[in-house]
């Protein structure tokens, strides 16, 4: 696949503003909020122009905070897939809330994926991005 140049703050930057976001409304119970943070994260998944916690980022934080961060080489089929991945699981959340009948167990697996998300975050280690080279490895056979 094409690779693209990330700055990785920018891109833990904006992991963090999906998972407060999801955080909220997990919070607050605002099955909406999930909603707008799951097409948030996919429209990043389309392309990183998309990602607007990422281009916020860049364009002023990153002139503010005085941030020198280099930039780093990664697959954007990866970074597609991660947000992808993402943003579908917190839409079937959505839609778990919206049409189900048992919103507690909803809430316990939208807490979860964002667990995940700020696993990816500040950890480092991105369940999806695993999932993308087993399955690339797969495939490659």
């Amino acid at each position: 696949m094409q690779q693209c140049q990330i700055h990785d703050s920018s891109l833990k930057f904006s992991r963090a503003v999906y998972g407060i976001l999801v955080l909220i409304a997990v919070l607050i119970h605002s099955q909406w909020l999930v909603l707008a943070a799951s097409i948030l994260v996919i429209l990043g998944a389309i392309s990183l122009k998309l990602n607007i916690a990422y281009q916020f980022y860049i364009l002023v934080l990153k002139k503010l905070l005085n941030d020198k961060s280099q930039l780093v080489l990664k697959d954007s089929g990866e970074l597609s897939f991660v947000a992808g991945m993402t943003g579908v699981l917190l839409l079937v959340g959505f839609f778990w809330l919206y049409y189900g009948q048992v919103d507690d167990y909803a809430w316990i697996y939208i807490l979860i994926v964002d667990l995940l998300i700020f696993l990816a975050c500040f950890v480092g280690f991105c369940v999806a991005t695993l999932m993308y080279v087993l399955l690339k490895k797969l495939f490659k056979k």
